[in-house]
């Protein structure tokens, strides 16, 4: 999916967002019931007011982390691209939102809708981990500030250790800029958009880093000295109008990695699909598990085995003027039975995580920033069904 230089989106939803923010929609309530099915009826909002919030992950002490790509920087625009400091990786708890890591680069549009920056976190062996969006190919070389370019080349597209306070990371692998290089070694894969890189979301378990990247239609992992290394490529059927766009993993309970997609090579619903893709006699091998989603964006196992995809729009990614903001998270069982989540209370809801105790944690509104939009008057949120 093509972007402009500096503004990078894994959804590809500046003109969606911009149409969302006259669509309208209810506003949110801080604790309301939704019309959910097999459990998971009560929403409670934990966080509001936060620029595009993005992935989220628990760790297994039960703290909730989420990744705020920002709000760029109105300040800091040319030809229509914004770019500041105002990504962070965050702590919702109980009191409020603490963010640990400040200072981060942001990239967007006017306004701060649809920004990039920090978008995946993952916490593993008692260390906390972030994903960045994008490249550093084709960034300017003037125009912006000089430390803006230097922030932009320095975090785009990187795997990073989140160590704390301002620019509080510590990078471990150009994600981003290695997937481009190897999809303009493989143009013919997707003559029409490659090269092309956008990493959307990071699993670390068991100290091994795997990355999806949503540009690249790719699945990487990242050995220690921070190559990554493509372990699956998912393709669409002959004739799709679009490509794949797998914008998150997550652990099975069988030990295999679960990529949901957001398009699986079609803007109408239903079209998204999940792989599974398991180390198997000796090599990677890729299936399709599930069918019949609709633009995937965050996905999990709880410890039950269920299976739980958010849904970005649930009607099919549209960029039009009658784009409907409405989202939903999916529950597939063990047996395969579906159920829905937060229907008519998620607005372009992304990042998806459970908790120990089967709670539901979701990043709603995940494309506003503080100061709201539309559907989203609150701005980006955090928000948990139980």
């Amino acid at each position: 999916m093509r972007k402009p230089s500096l503004v990078l989106s894994s959804i590809a939803v500046t003109a969606l967002a911009a149409a969302a923010a006259v669509a309208g929609g209810p506003a949110q309530a801080s604790s309301s019931s939704s019309s959910s099915s097999g459990g998971h009826s009560h929403m409670t909002v934990l966080a509001s007011h936060l620029n595009n919030p993005r992935d989220l992950t628990v760790s297994k002490d039960g703290r909730l982390w989420v990744a705020e790509a920002g709000r760029a920087n109105d300040a800091n625009c040319v030809a229509g691209n914004c770019a500041g400091l105002t990504s962070s990786v965050d702590l919702v708890t109980s009191h409020g939102v603490n963010r640990i890591a400040t200072g981060l680069i942001s990239v967007g549009s006017p306004g701060g809708i649809a920004s990039e920056g920090a978008v995946s976190v993952s916490f593993d062996r008692g260390r906390l981990y972030t994903q960045f969006a994008g490249n550093t190919v084709g960034l300017p070389t003037s125009g912006f500030p000089s430390w803006v370019l230097r922030a932009a080349h320095r975090e785009l597209g990187q795997l990073a250790l989140v160590t704390g306070g301002p620019q509080g990371i510590h990078r471990l692998a150009s994600v981003g800029d290695q997937d481009y290089r190897w999809t303009a070694e493989h143009k013919f894969l997707v003559p029409d958009q490659f090269p092309d890189s956008n990493p959307n979301d990071l699993l670390v378990v068991n100290g091994k880093k795997f990355v999806a990247d949503a540009g690249a239609n790719t699945l990487d992992w990242v050995d220690r000295h921070g190559v990554a290394h493509v372990i699956a490529f998912f393709p669409t059927p002959k004739g799709s109008p679009t490509d794949a766009v797998p914008t998150c993993v997550t652990k099975g309970p069988d030990g295999a990695l679960y990529v949901g997609e957001l398009l699986g090579g079609d803007f109408a619903p239903g079209h998204a699909r999940v792989w599974r893709v398991a180390w198997e006699n000796g090599k990677w091998n890729r299936s399709v598990w599930a069918r019949g989603f609709t633009t995937i964006q965050g996905c999990s196992f709880d410890r039950w085995g269920n299976f739980y995809a958010t849904e970005f729009e649930v009607n099919g990614l549209s960029e039009g003027p009658t784009a409907n903001p409405a989202g939903a998270v999916i529950k597939l069982s063990p047996s395969r039975h579906r159920s829905t989540i937060g229907m008519g209370q998620l607005f372009f809801p992304s990042g998806l995580a459970v908790g120990w105790n089967g709670a539901v944690y979701v990043s709603n509104c995940s494309i506003a920033p503080a100061s709201g939009f539309g559907p989203c008057p609150k701005g980006g949120q955090v928000v948990r069904f139980s």
